[in-house]
């Protein structure tokens, strides 16, 4: 499987439908998918890579777990939850680049903000319903997939 080349051009407007995705999703049913980043990130990893979100859907399931530990042993709301969340997704997707990069250095090659996805979508899960965040968070990121996958294929967006 031969990963895609993005554009700075295809990946901006990846990252702005998620924004607009997500905007719209929060706007209508309160419900933050995995954060306003999160959904355009996540469309353009499954146009480039698919086993890129793959990984970090693995690492989202470990940040979320391990935040779960830590809250019954540490008090941790607000700001300190947000930032303890985080720093764990990007502890074990570094970790995770640390063990693999030498197997699978193309997968990591532009993953700038895959190291705080996990830990986004991971603290939305501990903030709400979690079943509701998944669907919330799948939903809007197939709906800026299909848009940039039917722009891809009509030969609409910018190329590399």
């Amino acid at each position: 499987m031969n990963p895609v080349v993005l554009s700075p051009d295809m990946a901006a407007l990846g990252i702005a439908l998620g924004l607009l995705f997500s905007l719209v999703c929060y706007l209508t049913t309160n419900l933050s998918p995995g954060g306003m980043i999160t959904p355009g990130w996540l469309a353009l990893t499954l146009v480039e890579d698919l086993r890129l979100a793959s990984m970090v859907l693995g690492v989202t399931v470990l940040t979320y777990l391990s935040t779960r530990l830590l809250q019954g042993a540490v008090i941790l709301y607000g700001k300190r939850l947000f930032a303890a969340v985080v720093m764990c997704g990007v502890l074990l997707q570094a970790t995770l680049y640390m063990v693999l990069r030498n197997q699978f250095p193309m997968l990591f090659s532009h993953q700038t903000l895959g190291y705080i996805v996990p830990g986004l979508i991971a603290y939305q899960l501990v903030r709400q319903p979690p079943r509701a965040t998944l669907v919330s968070t799948a939903t809007v990121t197939l709906g800026a997939y299909a848009v940039l996958a039917v722009g891809a294929l009509l030969d609409v967006l910018p190329r590399a």
